[in-house]
Protein backbone atom coordinates (compact mmCIF):
# COMPACT_ATOMS: atom_id res chain seq x y z
CA UNK A 1 0.00 0.00 0.00
CA UNK A 2 3.34 2.88 0.57
CA UNK A 3 4.91 1.98 -2.56
CA UNK A 4 1.33 1.81 -4.37
CA UNK A 5 0.35 5.77 -2.47
CA UNK A 6 4.41 6.33 -3.44
CA UNK A 7 4.13 5.83 -7.15
CA UNK A 8 0.47 7.78 -7.05
CA UNK A 9 2.17 10.62 -5.00
CA UNK A 10 5.37 10.64 -8.05
CA UNK A 11 3.01 10.59 -11.00
CA UNK A 12 0.88 13.29 -9.69
CA UNK A 13 3.79 15.75 -9.28
CA UNK A 14 4.89 14.22 -12.52
CA UNK A 15 1.48 15.27 -14.38
CA UNK A 16 1.73 19.08 -12.62
CA UNK A 17 4.61 19.64 -13.41
CA UNK A 18 4.07 18.85 -16.97
CA UNK A 19 0.76 21.02 -16.76
CA UNK A 20 2.65 23.83 -15.40
CA UNK A 21 5.43 23.97 -18.22
CA UNK A 22 2.13 23.68 -20.84
CA UNK A 23 0.29 27.03 -19.08
CA UNK A 24 3.79 28.40 -18.99
CA UNK A 25 4.85 27.64 -22.89
CA UNK A 26 1.37 28.81 -23.89
CA UNK A 27 1.29 31.92 -21.60
CA UNK A 28 4.68 33.00 -23.51
CA UNK A 29 3.73 31.47 -27.10
CA UNK A 30 0.10 33.43 -27.23
CA UNK A 31 0.98 36.39 -24.69
CA UNK A 32 3.95 37.02 -26.61
CA UNK A 33 1.92 37.26 -30.50
CA UNK A 34 -0.47 39.42 -28.59
CA UNK A 35 1.62 41.82 -27.66
CA UNK A 36 3.31 41.61 -30.96
CA UNK A 37 -0.23 41.87 -33.24
CA UNK A 38 -0.23 45.47 -31.16
CA UNK A 39 3.28 46.96 -32.97
CA UNK A 40 2.97 45.82 -36.30
CA UNK A 41 0.83 46.98 -38.86
CA UNK A 42 -0.29 45.42 -42.17
CA UNK A 43 -0.74 41.75 -40.68
CA UNK A 44 -4.18 39.61 -40.19
CA UNK A 45 -5.33 40.77 -36.86
CA UNK A 46 -5.08 37.73 -33.96
CA UNK A 47 -8.72 35.96 -34.49
CA UNK A 48 -10.17 32.42 -32.60
CA UNK A 49 -8.23 31.17 -35.78
CA UNK A 50 -5.60 32.59 -34.36
CA UNK A 51 -5.63 31.55 -30.91
CA UNK A 52 -6.88 27.70 -31.77
CA UNK A 53 -3.38 28.00 -33.40
CA UNK A 54 -1.40 29.14 -31.35
CA UNK A 55 -2.59 26.88 -28.47
CA UNK A 56 -1.83 23.64 -30.58
CA UNK A 57 1.72 25.15 -31.16
CA UNK A 58 2.04 25.15 -27.20
CA UNK A 59 0.66 22.02 -26.71
CA UNK A 60 3.19 20.21 -29.27
CA UNK A 61 5.90 20.70 -25.92
CA UNK A 62 4.20 17.87 -24.75
CA UNK A 63 5.73 15.83 -27.61
CA UNK A 64 9.21 16.95 -26.70
CA UNK A 65 9.94 13.29 -26.17
CA UNK A 66 9.85 12.47 -29.71
CA UNK A 67 11.33 15.66 -31.44
CA UNK A 68 10.62 14.55 -34.71
CA UNK A 69 7.04 13.99 -34.25
CA UNK A 70 7.20 17.90 -32.64
CA UNK A 71 8.63 18.85 -35.99
CA UNK A 72 6.31 17.52 -38.07
CA UNK A 73 3.15 19.14 -35.97
CA UNK A 74 4.56 21.99 -35.31
CA UNK A 75 6.03 23.06 -38.49
CA UNK A 76 2.67 22.55 -40.61
CA UNK A 77 1.12 24.65 -37.20
CA UNK A 78 3.65 27.56 -37.76
CA UNK A 79 2.93 27.66 -41.55
CA UNK A 80 -0.24 27.74 -41.31
CA UNK A 81 -0.05 30.33 -39.58
CA UNK A 82 2.58 32.95 -41.22
CA UNK A 83 0.14 31.91 -44.08
CA UNK A 84 -2.80 33.39 -42.45
CA UNK A 85 -0.67 37.06 -42.41
CA UNK A 86 -0.79 36.37 -38.95
CA UNK A 87 1.89 38.73 -36.55
CA UNK A 88 5.00 36.56 -35.81
CA UNK A 89 6.16 37.10 -31.99
CA UNK A 90 7.32 33.89 -30.15
CA UNK A 91 5.04 31.44 -32.25
CA UNK A 92 8.71 30.44 -33.51
CA UNK A 93 9.29 28.77 -30.22
CA UNK A 94 8.04 25.73 -30.26
CA UNK A 95 9.77 24.64 -33.54
CA UNK A 96 13.10 25.42 -32.21
CA UNK A 97 12.90 23.63 -28.87
CA UNK A 98 11.42 20.74 -31.63
CA UNK A 99 15.16 21.21 -33.86
CA UNK A 100 17.34 21.28 -30.92
CA UNK A 101 15.56 17.90 -30.01
CA UNK A 102 16.08 16.56 -32.86
CA UNK A 103 19.78 17.70 -33.53
CA UNK A 104 20.52 16.22 -29.61
CA UNK A 105 18.99 12.89 -30.35
CA UNK A 106 19.64 11.80 -34.03
CA UNK A 107 22.43 11.95 -36.63
CA UNK A 108 23.16 15.10 -38.57
CA UNK A 109 21.80 13.52 -41.94
CA UNK A 110 18.47 13.03 -40.12
CA UNK A 111 18.75 16.42 -38.14
CA UNK A 112 19.49 18.90 -41.15
CA UNK A 113 17.05 16.94 -43.46
CA UNK A 114 14.10 17.87 -40.35
CA UNK A 115 15.32 21.40 -40.18
CA UNK A 116 15.02 21.45 -44.57
CA UNK A 117 11.26 20.30 -44.48
CA UNK A 118 10.31 22.55 -41.80
CA UNK A 119 12.01 25.54 -43.78
CA UNK A 120 10.29 24.34 -46.67
CA UNK A 121 6.68 24.56 -45.01
CA UNK A 122 7.44 27.65 -43.45
CA UNK A 123 8.81 29.36 -45.86
CA UNK A 124 5.61 28.12 -48.26
CA UNK A 125 3.62 29.47 -45.45
CA UNK A 126 5.85 32.82 -45.77
CA UNK A 127 5.07 32.70 -49.99
CA UNK A 128 0.98 32.76 -49.10
CA UNK A 129 1.13 35.19 -46.73
CA UNK A 130 3.11 37.27 -49.14
CA UNK A 131 0.47 36.66 -51.93
CA UNK A 132 -2.23 37.61 -49.84
CA UNK A 133 -0.65 41.02 -49.12
CA UNK A 134 0.62 40.68 -45.50
CA UNK A 135 3.05 42.41 -46.17
CA UNK A 136 2.97 43.57 -49.84
CA UNK A 137 6.85 44.78 -49.56
CA UNK A 138 9.59 42.72 -51.26
CA UNK A 139 11.77 43.39 -48.54
CA UNK A 140 9.50 42.06 -45.79
CA UNK A 141 9.59 38.92 -47.71
CA UNK A 142 13.56 38.78 -47.97
CA UNK A 143 13.40 39.38 -44.49
CA UNK A 144 11.00 36.42 -43.26
CA UNK A 145 13.06 34.40 -45.64
CA UNK A 146 16.56 34.70 -43.97
CA UNK A 147 14.93 34.49 -40.64
CA UNK A 148 12.97 31.09 -41.28
CA UNK A 149 16.46 29.95 -42.74
CA UNK A 150 17.82 30.97 -39.40
CA UNK A 151 15.08 29.68 -36.66
CA UNK A 152 15.37 26.56 -38.35
CA UNK A 153 19.38 26.37 -39.01
CA UNK A 154 20.76 27.28 -35.74
CA UNK A 155 18.21 25.09 -33.16
CA UNK A 156 19.54 22.55 -35.58
CA UNK A 157 23.24 23.31 -35.35
CA UNK A 158 23.16 23.82 -31.92
CA UNK A 159 21.96 20.02 -31.13
CA UNK A 160 24.07 18.69 -33.41
CA UNK A 161 26.80 20.31 -31.77
CA UNK A 162 25.92 19.01 -28.50
CA UNK A 163 25.18 15.56 -29.59
CA UNK A 164 28.76 15.74 -31.13
CA UNK A 165 29.85 16.70 -27.75
CA UNK A 166 28.29 14.91 -25.79
CA UNK A 167 29.68 11.82 -27.73
CA UNK A 168 33.09 13.06 -27.60
CA UNK A 169 32.47 13.03 -23.89
CA UNK A 170 31.64 9.95 -23.76
CA UNK A 171 33.99 8.35 -26.48
CA UNK A 172 37.05 9.74 -23.81
CA UNK A 173 35.25 8.60 -20.83
CA UNK A 174 35.32 4.89 -22.19
CA UNK A 175 38.45 5.25 -23.23
CA UNK A 176 39.96 6.55 -19.98
CA UNK A 177 37.83 3.78 -18.84
CA UNK A 178 39.97 1.22 -20.92
CA UNK A 179 42.88 2.72 -19.82
CA UNK A 180 42.13 2.19 -16.15
CA UNK A 181 41.19 -1.37 -17.09
CA UNK A 182 44.60 -2.08 -18.81
CA UNK A 183 46.49 -0.35 -16.32
CA UNK A 184 44.90 -2.70 -13.35
CA UNK A 185 45.61 -5.44 -15.92
CA UNK A 186 49.32 -4.50 -15.88
CA UNK A 187 49.41 -4.13 -11.99
CA UNK A 188 47.85 -7.49 -11.65
CA UNK A 189 50.15 -9.51 -14.57
CA UNK A 190 53.19 -7.81 -12.86
CA UNK A 191 51.91 -9.06 -8.84
CA UNK A 192 51.23 -12.60 -10.78
CA UNK A 193 54.77 -12.49 -12.24
CA UNK A 194 57.30 -11.93 -9.44
CA UNK A 195 55.15 -14.27 -6.95
CA UNK A 196 55.03 -16.82 -9.52
CA UNK A 197 58.71 -15.90 -10.76
CA UNK A 198 60.42 -15.81 -7.17
CA UNK A 199 58.72 -19.19 -6.39
CA UNK A 200 59.18 -21.32 -9.15
CA UNK A 201 62.83 -20.67 -8.99
CA UNK A 202 62.58 -21.45 -5.48
CA UNK A 203 60.80 -24.78 -6.78
CA UNK A 204 63.65 -25.64 -9.48
CA UNK A 205 66.21 -25.09 -6.87
CA UNK A 206 64.49 -27.37 -4.30
CA UNK A 207 63.68 -30.14 -6.79
CA UNK A 208 66.96 -30.26 -8.52
CA UNK A 209 68.31 -30.41 -4.73
CA UNK A 210 65.63 -33.51 -4.16
CA UNK A 211 66.93 -35.54 -7.34
CA UNK A 212 70.41 -35.06 -6.99
CA UNK A 213 70.06 -36.50 -2.63
CA UNK A 214 67.20 -38.87 -3.98
CA UNK A 215 68.92 -41.85 -3.50
CA UNK A 216 72.14 -41.19 -0.72
CA UNK A 217 70.25 -39.16 1.92
CA UNK A 218 66.35 -39.68 1.11
CA UNK A 219 66.08 -37.82 4.64
CA UNK A 220 67.55 -34.45 2.64
CA UNK A 221 65.41 -34.61 -0.46
CA UNK A 222 62.15 -34.68 2.17
CA UNK A 223 63.30 -31.33 3.46
CA UNK A 224 63.43 -30.21 0.31
CA UNK A 225 60.15 -31.71 -0.85
CA UNK A 226 58.83 -30.16 2.01
CA UNK A 227 60.30 -26.80 0.86
CA UNK A 228 58.82 -26.89 -2.00
CA UNK A 229 55.22 -27.95 -0.73
CA UNK A 230 55.16 -24.72 1.69
CA UNK A 231 56.82 -22.40 -1.14
CA UNK A 232 54.01 -23.63 -3.12
CA UNK A 233 51.31 -22.75 -0.12
CA UNK A 234 52.47 -19.80 0.18
CA UNK A 235 52.11 -18.51 -3.34
CA UNK A 236 49.19 -19.95 -3.77
CA UNK A 237 47.62 -18.25 -0.74
CA UNK A 238 49.91 -14.43 -2.15
CA UNK A 239 47.82 -15.40 -5.75
CA UNK A 240 44.21 -15.46 -3.95
CA UNK A 241 44.64 -12.57 -1.78
CA UNK A 242 46.31 -10.43 -5.31
CA UNK A 243 43.62 -11.99 -7.26
CA UNK A 244 40.30 -11.17 -5.05
CA UNK A 245 41.31 -7.85 -4.46
CA UNK A 246 40.98 -7.31 -9.00
CA UNK A 247 37.89 -9.64 -8.03
CA UNK A 248 36.02 -6.98 -6.09
CA UNK A 249 37.45 -3.99 -7.84
CA UNK A 250 40.11 -2.84 -5.69
CA UNK A 251 43.48 -1.90 -7.93
CA UNK A 252 46.84 -3.73 -5.47
CA UNK A 253 48.78 -1.94 -3.10
CA UNK A 254 51.45 -0.98 -5.99
CA UNK A 255 48.36 0.95 -7.40
CA UNK A 256 49.12 5.30 -6.98
CA UNK A 257 45.45 5.79 -7.10
CA UNK A 258 44.98 7.72 -3.65
CA UNK A 259 41.30 6.54 -3.46
CA UNK A 260 42.26 3.15 -3.49
CA UNK A 261 42.21 1.17 -0.12
CA UNK A 262 45.45 0.14 1.32
CA UNK A 263 46.69 -2.81 3.02
CA UNK A 264 46.68 -2.99 6.81
CA UNK A 265 49.85 -3.61 8.99
CA UNK A 266 51.51 -7.08 8.84
CA UNK A 267 52.21 -8.72 11.86
CA UNK A 268 55.11 -10.97 12.56
CA UNK A 269 55.87 -13.49 9.76
CA UNK A 270 55.95 -17.09 11.33
CA UNK A 271 58.53 -18.76 11.92
CA UNK A 272 58.57 -23.09 10.78
CA UNK A 273 59.42 -25.35 13.41
CA UNK A 274 62.03 -27.30 11.02
CA UNK A 275 64.36 -23.91 10.87
CA UNK A 276 62.63 -23.20 7.46
CA UNK A 277 61.73 -19.81 5.43
CA UNK A 278 59.52 -17.85 7.24
CA UNK A 279 55.84 -18.53 6.33
CA UNK A 280 53.57 -15.13 4.65
CA UNK A 281 50.96 -14.23 6.44
CA UNK A 282 48.03 -14.99 4.11
CA UNK A 283 44.60 -12.55 3.86
CA UNK A 284 41.31 -13.46 4.58
CA UNK A 285 38.71 -12.16 2.40
CA UNK A 286 35.31 -11.48 4.02
CA UNK A 287 32.15 -12.56 2.66
CA UNK A 288 30.19 -10.50 0.54
CA UNK A 289 28.66 -7.70 2.55
CA UNK A 290 31.75 -7.43 4.92
CA UNK A 291 33.73 -4.78 3.54
CA UNK A 292 36.23 -4.66 0.93
CA UNK A 293 39.26 -7.36 1.30
CA UNK A 294 42.35 -6.11 2.75
CA UNK A 295 45.56 -5.63 0.59
CA UNK A 296 48.54 -8.50 0.42
CA UNK A 297 50.32 -8.19 3.66
CA UNK A 298 53.20 -8.13 1.87
CA UNK A 299 56.08 -5.36 2.16
CA UNK A 300 59.83 -4.65 3.78
CA UNK A 301 58.23 -6.71 6.79
CA UNK A 302 58.65 -10.10 4.97
CA UNK A 303 62.40 -9.30 3.76
CA UNK A 304 64.06 -11.54 6.49
CA UNK A 305 61.60 -14.64 5.18
CA UNK A 306 62.83 -13.61 2.18
CA UNK A 307 66.42 -13.39 2.94
CA UNK A 308 66.05 -17.06 4.17
CA UNK A 309 64.45 -18.74 1.56
CA UNK A 310 67.34 -17.50 -1.10
CA UNK A 311 70.01 -19.04 1.39
CA UNK A 312 68.70 -22.33 1.80
CA UNK A 313 68.58 -22.22 -1.61
CA UNK A 314 72.47 -21.91 -1.46
CA UNK A 315 73.30 -18.16 -2.29
CA UNK A 316 74.70 -16.39 0.51
CA UNK A 317 72.56 -12.94 1.10
CA UNK A 318 74.04 -10.06 3.19
CA UNK A 319 71.21 -7.27 4.22
CA UNK A 320 71.73 -4.03 5.55
CA UNK A 321 68.74 -2.23 7.12
CA UNK A 322 69.81 2.02 7.36
CA UNK A 323 67.13 3.83 9.30
CA UNK A 324 64.78 3.24 12.15
CA UNK A 325 62.22 0.99 12.24
CA UNK A 326 59.58 3.63 12.88
CA UNK A 327 60.60 5.17 9.29
CA UNK A 328 60.04 1.85 7.68
CA UNK A 329 56.24 1.63 9.46
CA UNK A 330 55.53 4.66 8.24
CA UNK A 331 56.24 4.04 4.60
CA UNK A 332 53.22 4.66 2.24
CA UNK A 333 51.71 0.91 1.43
CA UNK A 334 52.70 1.14 -2.16
CA UNK A 335 56.35 2.73 -1.53
CA UNK A 336 56.87 -0.96 1.08
CA UNK A 337 55.42 -3.21 -1.60
CA UNK A 338 57.73 -1.67 -4.56
CA UNK A 339 60.32 -1.68 -2.28
CA UNK A 340 60.28 -5.68 -1.45
CA UNK A 341 59.14 -6.01 -4.85
CA UNK A 342 62.22 -4.81 -6.41
CA UNK A 343 64.24 -6.81 -3.77
CA UNK A 344 62.23 -9.74 -3.95
CA UNK A 345 63.12 -9.95 -8.09
CA UNK A 346 66.52 -9.05 -7.56
CA UNK A 347 67.40 -11.76 -5.69
CA UNK A 348 64.65 -14.61 -7.91
CA UNK A 349 67.44 -13.26 -10.74
CA UNK A 350 70.27 -14.38 -9.03
CA UNK A 351 68.94 -17.63 -8.25
CA UNK A 352 67.39 -17.94 -11.72
CA UNK A 353 70.72 -16.66 -13.52
CA UNK A 354 73.61 -17.69 -11.02
CA UNK A 355 75.01 -21.52 -10.67
CA UNK A 356 74.57 -22.38 -7.09
CA UNK A 357 77.31 -21.13 -4.86
CA UNK A 358 78.77 -19.10 -7.38
CA UNK A 359 77.99 -15.77 -5.98
CA UNK A 360 77.12 -13.70 -2.92
CA UNK A 361 74.36 -10.99 -2.89
CA UNK A 362 74.86 -7.33 -0.75
CA UNK A 363 71.30 -6.16 -0.05
CA UNK A 364 70.88 -2.47 1.33
CA UNK A 365 68.10 -1.13 2.16
CA UNK A 366 68.60 2.99 3.56
CA UNK A 367 65.45 4.99 5.09
CA UNK A 368 65.33 8.54 5.55
CA UNK A 369 62.49 11.04 5.97
CA UNK A 370 62.13 11.50 2.40
CA UNK A 371 63.40 8.91 0.26
CA UNK A 372 63.97 5.10 0.48
CA UNK A 373 67.19 3.78 -1.48
CA UNK A 374 67.38 -0.07 -2.70
CA UNK A 375 70.80 -1.37 -3.93
CA UNK A 376 70.69 -5.28 -4.48
CA UNK A 377 74.49 -6.19 -5.74
CA UNK A 378 75.50 -9.96 -6.62
CA UNK A 379 79.33 -10.53 -6.48
CA UNK A 380 80.84 -13.51 -8.75
CA UNK A 381 83.29 -15.86 -6.47
CA UNK A 382 86.12 -16.17 -7.67
CA UNK A 383 88.65 -14.28 -10.37
CA UNK A 384 87.07 -17.35 -13.27
CA UNK A 385 83.64 -17.08 -11.63
CA UNK A 386 81.48 -17.59 -15.13
CA UNK A 387 78.28 -15.62 -15.73
CA UNK A 388 74.84 -17.18 -16.62
CA UNK A 389 75.43 -17.01 -20.25
CA UNK A 390 78.23 -19.71 -20.26
CA UNK A 391 77.43 -21.54 -17.29
CA UNK A 392 73.84 -22.26 -17.06
CA UNK A 393 73.42 -21.76 -21.30
CA UNK A 394 71.28 -18.55 -21.27
CA UNK A 395 71.75 -17.34 -24.39
CA UNK A 396 71.95 -13.15 -25.05
CA UNK A 397 68.36 -13.55 -26.40
CA UNK A 398 66.33 -14.85 -23.77
CA UNK A 399 65.18 -11.41 -22.29
CA UNK A 400 62.52 -11.13 -19.50
CA UNK A 401 60.32 -8.33 -18.04
CA UNK A 402 60.94 -8.59 -14.74
CA UNK A 403 63.46 -5.88 -14.67
CA UNK A 404 60.41 -4.04 -17.14
CA UNK A 405 58.27 -4.04 -13.98
CA UNK A 406 60.20 -3.47 -11.84
CA UNK A 407 60.75 0.22 -14.08
CA UNK A 408 57.38 0.49 -13.99
CA UNK A 409 56.56 0.11 -10.28
CA UNK A 410 59.23 2.88 -9.43
CA UNK A 411 58.12 5.02 -12.55
CA UNK A 412 54.58 5.10 -10.98
CA UNK A 413 55.89 6.48 -7.41
CA UNK A 414 57.82 8.90 -9.00
CA UNK A 415 61.03 7.40 -8.15
CA UNK A 416 63.92 5.63 -10.65
CA UNK A 417 65.36 2.35 -11.02
CA UNK A 418 69.24 1.48 -12.88
CA UNK A 419 70.20 -1.68 -13.51
CA UNK A 420 73.48 -3.07 -15.47
CA UNK A 421 76.59 -4.66 -14.97
CA UNK A 422 79.40 -3.57 -12.48
CA UNK A 423 83.51 -3.99 -12.69
CA UNK A 424 83.98 -2.47 -8.83
CA UNK A 425 86.42 -5.00 -7.49
CA UNK A 426 85.69 -6.00 -4.18
CA UNK A 427 88.33 -6.20 -1.33
CA UNK A 428 87.16 -9.54 -0.73
CA UNK A 429 89.93 -11.79 -2.25
CA UNK A 430 87.04 -14.70 -3.12
CA UNK A 431 85.02 -11.94 -5.11
CA UNK A 432 85.54 -10.63 -8.30
CA UNK A 433 83.92 -7.64 -10.21
CA UNK A 434 81.85 -7.93 -12.92
CA UNK A 435 78.60 -8.38 -10.76
CA UNK A 436 74.65 -7.38 -11.57
CA UNK A 437 73.82 -4.36 -9.93
CA UNK A 438 70.11 -3.07 -9.15
CA UNK A 439 69.63 0.49 -7.58
CA UNK A 440 66.43 2.35 -6.88
CA UNK A 441 65.30 5.41 -5.35
CA UNK A 442 61.73 5.70 -4.41
CA UNK A 443 60.40 8.79 -2.69
CA UNK A 444 59.04 7.76 1.12
CA UNK A 445 56.94 11.07 2.17
CA UNK A 446 54.09 9.43 0.20
CA UNK A 447 54.09 12.45 -2.48
CA UNK A 448 54.60 11.21 -6.12
CA UNK A 449 56.55 12.93 -8.26
CA UNK A 450 57.66 12.63 -12.01
CA UNK A 451 61.19 11.02 -12.31
CA UNK A 452 64.01 13.70 -12.05
CA UNK A 453 66.22 11.93 -14.23
CA UNK A 454 65.59 8.87 -17.31
CA UNK A 455 66.15 5.35 -16.40
CA UNK A 456 68.75 4.27 -17.73
CA UNK A 457 70.17 0.98 -17.78
CA UNK A 458 74.55 0.55 -17.56
CA UNK A 459 76.58 -0.32 -19.91
CA UNK A 460 78.46 -3.73 -19.65
CA UNK A 461 82.00 -3.81 -18.46
CA UNK A 462 85.20 -4.80 -20.52
CA UNK A 463 85.17 -8.92 -20.53
CA UNK A 464 81.36 -9.31 -18.56
CA UNK A 465 79.72 -12.32 -19.53
CA UNK A 466 76.62 -12.11 -17.65
CA UNK A 467 73.37 -12.76 -19.42
CA UNK A 468 70.09 -10.52 -19.18
CA UNK A 469 68.31 -10.23 -16.08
Amino acid sequence: MVGAAQRVRRSATAHAGEIARLLAAAAVVIGGSVGASHNVEDVHRLDAFAFVLLGLLAGTLLLRGSPLVMVAVSAPLLGSYLGAGYPHGPSFLPLVVALVGVGLRHDRRIAWRAAGGAAVVVLAGTAMATIRGFPSSGWGTSARVVVVIIVCGVPTLVGTLLRSSRNAAARAKEEATLRRIEQERLRLAREVHDVVGHSLSVISLRAAVALHVLDRRPEQAQLALEAIRRTSVDALDELRATLALGRAGHPPPGSTDPSAPGPAPAGPAATSPDGGPDVPPTVDVPPAGMGAPAAPLTGLRRLPSLVDEVRLCGVPVEVQMVGAPEQRDRLPLAVDLAAFRIVQESLTNVLRHTPRGATRVEVTVTITDDQLTLDITDHPRGPGAQGPSSATGAGPSLVGHGLTGLRERAAELGGTLTAGFTDIESTDTESAGGGWRVHAVLPAGGHATPPATPQTTAAPAAGARRGPR
